[in-house]
């Protein structure tokens, strides 16, 4: 069973990314790619590297296509960045485990060759941050706060049907923020806490005239019951009205909801 992921993905406008990052998208510029083929297209490419080779590394020279959003004659790009995603994934797996499993998974010199090739790439793009965040077998419960139900919508992710909400990152910001103000008066789940002001933080490296997508991508089709009874940003946000009125009743109920939809999309990891 595939590792499917889904992605919280922002979209800026030419002008807002770095001159590198202009000059790698320039042959996609004028392109009419559909986001679903350029995510085929990502997804295709991380599986066969995987089962391709063992070998630690990341291929910076590999060319990804950006993804690239058209709204009301406007075009907006979100690179896909794979350079840096696929260092920070390799650094946070390393970080994460202990050092017994870390000798047991990876040899001293492929940890060396991370290391140096990081620091190397770093070095080169000191004030790079990825436009796209992703995670397998489910959507953090954070992600809904920033987007609302009514910027719901279903699409077709090559083949499969899928959802996806897209906000302008001025109303993201804004919802974290109210988020971030309920949570601290009336939670003491700290990781929770920290979610939320990572995100914010996040945001607010991004040109303010851009978009962002909570995209649940291949996800989607291990949801039981039915794209179109998922409702998950509004279970959320009814859960922070909840909390922020103290009506601790509703609050549990609508979490609750959330939760068994996405408990059974949770466990195929542990299955896997």
């Amino acid at each position: 069973m595939l590792p499917y992921a889904s992605y919280l993905r922002v979209y800026e406008p030419l002008g807002a990314l770095s001159a590198a990052a202009r000059e790698a998208l320039a042959h996609d510029l004028d392109s009419a790619v559909d986001p679903a083929a350029t995510l085929v297209s990502e997804q295709a490419t991380v599986l066969n590297r995987t089962v391709a080779s063992a070998a630690i590394g990341v291929d910076n020279a590999h060319t990804y296509a950006p993804y690239v959003l058209r709204l009301a004659g406007r075009s907006y790009y979100c690179p896909a960045d794979m350079p840096l995603r696929s260092w920070l994934s390799l650094t946070s797996l390393i970080d994460n485990l202990s050092d017994v499993n870390v000798q047991l998974l990876l040899p001293p010199e492929s940890i060396t060759v991370v290391d140096e090739g990081f620091l190397s790439w770093r070095r080169a793009h000191p004030e790079a941050v990825p436009h796209v965040r992703q995670t397998t077998w489910g959507v953090p419960r954070t992600w809904f706060a920033l987007v609302a139900d009514d910027e719901r919508e279903l699409y077709d992710a090559g083949g499969t049907s899928s959802i996806r909400y897209r906000a302008r990152i001025t109303d993201a910001r804004r919802r974290v923020g109210q988020a971030q103000r309920v949570l601290h008066q009336v939670l003491d789940e700290s990781d929770l806490r920290e979610e939320m002001q990572d995100l914010a933080g996040w945001l607010d490296e991004f040109d303010a005239a851009s978009w962002v997508e909570l995209d649940y991508a291949g996800v989607a089709q291990y949801l039981e019951g039915g794209l179109e009874e998922d409702r998950s940003a509004a279970d959320i946000h009814r859960v922070l009205t909840a909390l922020g009125s103290a009506d601790w009743a509703a609050a549990g109920e609508s979490y609750r909801c959330f939760e068994s939809r996405w408990r059974v999309v949770n466990a195929h990891e542990r299955a896997n």
